[in-house]
C-alpha cells in the first residue's frame, strides 16, 4: 500500500501537511533520527538555512558548493523573501567563533519542480558576496561521475526533528549511515510517483530523516576519501519519521547540468 509523502521542511510559526511546518519550542535532543552528534568541522560544508515567506518562517538545512552557492531543496526556496544562512558552526544558529552568517534574497528554483509529486526538489541559493573558505566552512564537490548505486553506504545530517514528538532545530548538527535502496523497494513505500531522479534511503529500525531536514545534503565517501554531493532531503513517510520506512533524497547527479549552468551564468 502506499503511504502519504510528508514535505520534511520546519517551521517556526505553524502547522499543516503538505510543505508546511511543524511548530518549534525550546526543547532540546542530542540525535537525528538514530544518529550521532558531529564534530566541529566534520562537515564543513553544511549550511543551516532560515527562511522568511509570506506564510511564516521556516527552517532548512543545505550544502556549500563553492564560494558563492547553497544547493538545496527545493520547497526550501520557493516563494522565499529572504533568507539567513549559517555557516561554518554546528549549531543552527552559528553559535561558533567558527561560523558566519549572511542574508540574501537571491535563490534559482528548478523551472520544473513539481510540488505535489516533488519531482524535481532542487534549488540554490546565491550568496551576496564570496565567502571565505576554511577548515570550518568549505564547499562539497557534486559532480559525481557516475550514478548512485542501489544498496551503497551513505551519510546525512541535519538539525531536524529528532523523533515524532521532538521539535527541532535541536542544537547541535547530527549525521547518520544509511543504505541506498533500489527504486522499485522505494516504490512498495511511497508508489509510482518515485522516478529515477529519487533516491530512498534505510537504516536500522528508527534511523533516517525528519521534519526540519530538508535540504540536508546526502553524501557517498570515495576511494580517495572524498565527500561527494548525492542526494538532497526531500520527503519521509506519513507514517511518521521513527517507523522502518525510508526517506526519499533528490538524486543530485541527474541535475549536474542545470547546476552548473545555474551557478556559472545565474
Amino acid at each position: 500500500m502506499c503511504k502519504t509523502i510528508l514535505f520534511a521542511v520546519l517551521t517556526l510559526c505553524a502547522f499543516s501537511v503538505w510543505g508546511t511546518p511543524l511548530k518549534v519550542d525550546s526543547r532540546n535532543s542530542a540525535r537525528i533520527i538514530g544518529g550521532a552528534s558531529a564534530r566541529a568541522g566534520q562537515f564543513p560544508f553544511i549550511a543551516s538555512i532560515y527562511i522568511n515567506r509570506a506564510d511564516g518562517t521556516f527552517f532548512c538545512s543545505g550544502a556549500l558548493i563553492n564560494s558563492q552557492w547553497v544547493l538545496t531543496a527545493g520547497q526550501c526556496v520557493e516563494g522565499a523573501t529572504l533568507f539567513t544562512i549559517y555557516l561554518g558552526s554546528n549549531s543552527p544558529r552559528g553559535d561558533s567563533e567558527n561560523g558566519v552568517t549572511l542574508a540574501t534574497d537571491t535563490y534559482y528554483l528548478h523551472p520544473e519542480y513539481n510540488p505535489a509529486t516533488l519531482e524535481n526538489d532542487i534549488g540554490l541559493i546565491k550568496f551576496r558576496t564570496y565567502i571565505t573558505q576554511t577548515d570550518y566552512i568549505r564547499s562539497i564537490n557534486y559532480l559525481a561521475s557516475t550514478k548512485l548505486p542501489d544498496y551503497a553506504t551513505v551519510a546525512t545530517m541535519g538539525w531536524g526533528q529528532t523523533g515524532d514528538d521532538i521539535p527541532g532545530p535541536v542544537d547541535a548538527l547530527n549525521y547518520i549511515y544509511l543504505t541506498t535502496l533500489s527504486n522499485v523497494e522505494c516504490r512498495l513505500t511511497f508508489g509510482s510517483q518515485i522516478t529515477d531522479n529519487m533516491v530512498c534511503v534505510a537504516g536500522s529500525y528508527n534511523q533516517g530523516t525528519c521534519l526540519g531536514d530538508s535540504g540536508s545534503p546526502l553524501i557517498q565517501y570515495g576511494a580517495s576519501g572524498n565527500a561527494y554531493h548525492v542526494g538532497i532531503s526531500s520527503f519521509y513517510s506519513g507514517n511518521g519519521c521513527e517507523t522502518p520506512d525510508p526517506s526519499g533524497f533528490t538524486r543530485t547527479q541527474p541535475y549536474n547540468q542545470w547546476i552548473s549552468n545555474t551557478t556559472t551564468f545565474g
